[in-house]
């Protein structure tokens, strides 16, 4: 599954390429971010502290919601901004 990649992320994986995740079927977000701790562990520790949160289907997801290989996932860290 390909997992894309804003901000501050980029920088923390070499070559700032988004992320290419195996899961098996019936994976949920869990086990993505599981995956994820395993190969990228300062990003894993921030997803864990949950100050960075996982998207699927541009939608906020859930530790529990299930994933499908057509599924759009992004990581999306902190970020400001709006009106004064």
């Amino acid at each position: 599954m390909k997992v894309k990649l804003f901000g501050m992320l980029k920088t923390m994986v070499p070559g700032g390429k988004d992320l290419e995740v195996v899961l098996s079927e019936g994976g949920r977000v869990r086990d993505l971010v599981h995956s994820i701790q395993i190969e990228h562990p300062q990003v894993g520790e921030l997803l864990d502290k949950k100050k960075v949160l996982v998207s699927v289907n541009q939608e906020i997801a859930h530790w529990e919601t299930m994933l499908v290989e057509s599924d759009e996932i992004a990581l999306l860290p902190p970020f400001a901004g709006g009106a004064r």
